[in-house]
């Protein structure tokens, strides 16, 4: 559980003992959470990223064992744009873009493609997963607006589309 996401589950629970004293506490819409710390949003763009990076290793190692196939071509496109949208919220707050911790040759490689396919079904869950426990904080507008477009394309057109080619 998230650091951002444990102190959002405090405040609500801090709100719910006010009612049992008899106080009003505030609607559970209006809680405030505090803003993440540089650090800690530096830590969840890193690990947005991160998960990028690995999708477009696996997708990139999928091209160079089977050529361009679809659905490998287009959703590692996708992924290159997801990546580069977090990038550009680091820069835009003076951090540093951190270095893929992966490549197409640290990440599996499949005997046939419709291998490939169920494990970029896989991956697309993992990432669809990550963007969930990602979004249950407070993050800045600019932030939460890229998380949210990066799971939606994931959920609506990456996943459906590994699943078809399985």
């Amino acid at each position: 559980m998230t650091l951002t996401r444990m102190l959002a589950l405090a405040l609500v629970a801090a709100g719910t003992g006010l009612a049992a004293c008899g106080d009003t506490p505030a609607a559970p819409s209006s809680v405030q959470v505090p803003p993440v710390s540089v650090a800690v949003l530096e830590g969840l763009l890193t690990r947005a990223i991160q998960d990028e990076f690995r999708a477009e290793a696996i997708y990139e190692g999928v091209l160079a064992d089977f050529g361009p196939v679809v659905p490998f071509v287009n959703v590692l496109t996708a992924e290159e744009r997801h990546s580069a949208a977090i990038a550009r919220l680091l820069a835009a707050r003076g951090l540093a873009v951190p270095a893929s911790s992966t490549s197409a040759g640290t990440v599996p490689h499949f005997s046939s493609l419709a291998a490939a396919c169920v494990a970029g079904a896989v991956a697309e869950r993992e990432n669809i997963a990550m963007y969930d426990d990602l979004l249950q904080g407070a993050l800045p507008a600019d932030v939460r607006t890229v998380f949210t477009n990066n799971q939606a394309a994931s959920r609506l057109n990456h996943l459906p589309a590994f699943e078809r080619c399985s």
